[in-house]
């Protein structure tokens, strides 16, 4: 049987487009972790993402950086598809506010943001945080924050917990102890009459306080730091009820 020449041209079509099709050219930026929070004294994290691409990295905060390599070179094979992983560094949050950074990732003709929220504060446990402004009301991530111990005039133990992840010192702001409170059992290494501190983790120290048996407020603060962030906690005992 003889064969056209168009057939010919029509076969040769169906064989290059099936080719074509067993050996397709596919590119994918996709992130796997892009929107990280972190507390204050957080200078560790890193992002994930997938692509068949070489790729580059580039923070878009000063507080943000690259902890290794910010770009990968990748051969192009379209079965292999790469899970990459990128360290960033960030600077000690020492400003008392939450703030927003982002890195920008790029690879072939794609783009894409990871998102970092650090906050203005320590990871205290006990006593909860009181939220003083908003970032908008739609994430209600606390931009500033204050925390306050409240004790009635006979308590006697109370506690501060809190996970660090540097070493911590805890003292009082104004140096000398009160006469009215007392570190109690702790599980950081005491180191003087003023001063207690312990290594990453989480850490329970326990407070004594005199009874209030006077009509007025009393109040003191304590600081605990974490490497450079300092976050205050005050410590505060109400009076006895004042007699008619």
């Amino acid at each position: 049987m003889r064969i056209t020449k168009p057939l010919l041209l029509l076969c040769s079509s169906i064989f290059f487009l099936v080719s074509c099709l067993s050996d397709p050219e596919t590119h994918q930026l996709a992130l796997v972790t892009g929107n990280s929070l972190l507390f204050a004294d957080q200078t560790e994290d890193s992002v994930k993402f997938y692509t068949f691409d070489s790729w580059q990295t580039t923070p878009q905060s000063d507080w943000i950086s690259i902890a290794g390599d910010s770009r990968g070179d990748i051969k192009y094979d379209y079965s292999k598809r790469y899970l990459c992983r990128v360290d960033v560094s960030l600077k000690p949050n020492t400003t008392g506010r939450t703030r927003q950074g982002r890195v920008l990732i790029e690879s072939y003709e794609y783009s894409s943001y990871a998102f970092f929220t650090q906050l203005g504060m320590l990871d205290v446990r006990h006593p909860d945080y009181t939220v003083k402004e908003y970032f908008d009301n739609s994430t209600l991530l606390p931009k500033t924050v204050e925390h306050v111990l409240i004790d009635s005039t006979g308590s006697g133990v109370d506690s501060i917990c809190f996970r660090v992840y540097k070493d911590w010192t805890l003292t009082f702001e104004d140096s000398a102890k009160p006469d009215w409170i007392d570190w109690g059992t702790n599980t950081g290494e005491i180191i003087d009459e003023e001063k207690i501190g312990g290594r990453p983790g989480r850490n329970r120290v326990n407070l004594t306080l005199e009874p209030n048996t006077t009509e007025n407020e009393r109040e003191t603060t304590l600081l605990l730091t974490s490497g450079e962030v300092v976050n205050p906690i005050t410590v505060r005992q109400l009076p006895v009820k004042k007699t008619e």
